[in-house]
């Protein structure tokens, strides 16, 4: 039974993540209702995606403190909580900031809790290193699984009996883990598989927060994170919008939409493989290729008739969003692990959160200022550029040491 443990705790990370972080992916599909229930801009409703990627990110070194100082079970059932409380209230919002409190700031910081983080210092416990990239791509794929089921259910919910009600049954799902969080057997988790506590202890402590920040690689992974967040989520929460302008109709577009949510734990796994065997650089440069590709797809989407770009789009963006999420998880994992992985790991996520809200952000002012998307585009196409030259730098860093 105990070589199972290891990915039982894969599933665990992955039903929590369902059940928190893909929820807030679904936010896209709520854009169209919530410009016209708040009578709203496009980038005033985009914005409260953007707290909740800021708040998920800024909250990296609280949610780290809490682990390292009080543990699993306090981090998990923390998260949980405000995941369920977050979407309770949003579902009762009577003006849009109500929306930036419970969408953005609680359900930001309690998805957070119960994303990288957690399945970084959690699977870093039970899985040796050509095992572990694979391993947190699964565990990460959990927003793209939740956002295939979730991203339909909700259009459904919205469509039949509107917003509101959607909310309140995410909240309802996110409310039914929290008492199996309770009693889970968190000290025997925390405590790993028994050879690599072995290993980890006469490697020692790990690097201090303070040694971390004065070096290069600490710097790549936060540049990769943020840089690859503005690329994505300058896109994503325009999406569904951007096809609804071209003549898409609104139930095909979601399901196109929910399709890349399948893709998305598929390239994950596939990326992570590949960089595990030896090919971290290429894998990475891969990954941001198909992704820009998949923007430009996408900006060929001009009618009803150019549904093949739609489904490239799905298949390259879909396909490779998300994959390097895993990928900066598992080097920082493997560089930093140690008594401080949880505040060192939180900070280098401050640049996914930053990235994200600013990515957001900007992507729904510049749709506003030009009336388009082709400005929303090309940002996103820099911004993913640049983060492929800073995580491939640390990639063949990564496969330089292990030579």
């Amino acid at each position: 039974m105990s070589r199972f443990v290891p990915w039982l705790l894969v599933a665990l990370c992955f039903v929590v993540g369902v059940a928190s972080r893909s929820i807030s992916d679904t936010f896209p599909v709520f854009v169209p209702a919530l410009e016209h229930d708040f009578g709203a801009s496009r980038s005033a409703v985009t914005v409260i995606y953007s707290f909740a990627l800021l708040v998920g990110g800024i909250s990296g070194p609280v949610n780290g403190w809490i682990l390292d100082r009080f543990g699993l079970r306090a981090l998990t059932v923390t998260g949980m909580i405000l995941a369920a409380l977050a979407t309770l209230a949003a579902s009762r919002a009577t003006a849009l900031w109500h929306l930036y409190a419970t969408l953005g700031v609680m359900l930001g910081f309690g998805g957070a809790a119960l994303s990288g983080v957690l399945s970084a210092s959690l699977l870093g416990r039970w899985f040796p290193t050509r095992r572990l990239g694979v391993a947190l791509a699964v565990a990460w794929s959990a927003s793209g699984v939740g956002t295939m089921l979730m991203i339909p259910l909700a259009q459904h919910m919205i469509a039949d009996s509107g917003w509101r009600h959607a909310y309140l049954v995410f909240a309802a799902i996110s409310a039914v883990f929290i008492p199996l969080l309770l009693v889970l057997p968190w000290r025997r988790i925390a405590a790993g598989a028994p050879g690599l506590v072995r290993q980890h202890a006469e490697a020692g402590a790990g690097p201090t927060v303070a040694q971390a920040v004065r070096d290069w690689p600490f710097w790549a992974l936060t540049f990769s994170f943020g840089l690859t967040s503005v690329g994505v989520f300058s896109i994503v929460p325009q999406a569904m919008s951007y096809l609804l302008e071209r003549g898409i109709e609104g139930g095909y577009a979601a399901r196109a939409l929910a399709v890349s949510g399948v893709l998305t734990p598929l390239g994950m796994v596939g990326f992570s493989w590949l960089a595990d065997r030896g090919g971290r650089k290429i894998a990475a440069l891969l990954a941001y290729g198909c992704s820009i590709a998949g923007v430009g797809a996408l900006a060929l989407v001009q009618g009803p008739g150019d549904v093949p770009w739609l489904w490239a789009y799905v298949l390259l963006f879909g396909g490779s969003q998300g994959s390097r999420g895993p990928m900066i998880s598992t080097l920082a994992t493997l560089r930093y692990r140690g008594a401080h992985f949880g505040r060192i790991y939180g900070l280098i996520g401050i640049g996914m959160g930053l990235g994200g809200f600013f990515g957001a952000w900007v992507g729904g002012l510049l749709h506003d200022l030009t009336g388009g998307y082709a400005a929303v585009m090309v940002f996103s196409v820099c911004a993913l550029a640049l983060a492929a030259a800073s995580l491939g730098s640390e990639a063949g860093a990564r496969e330089r040491l292990s030579r």
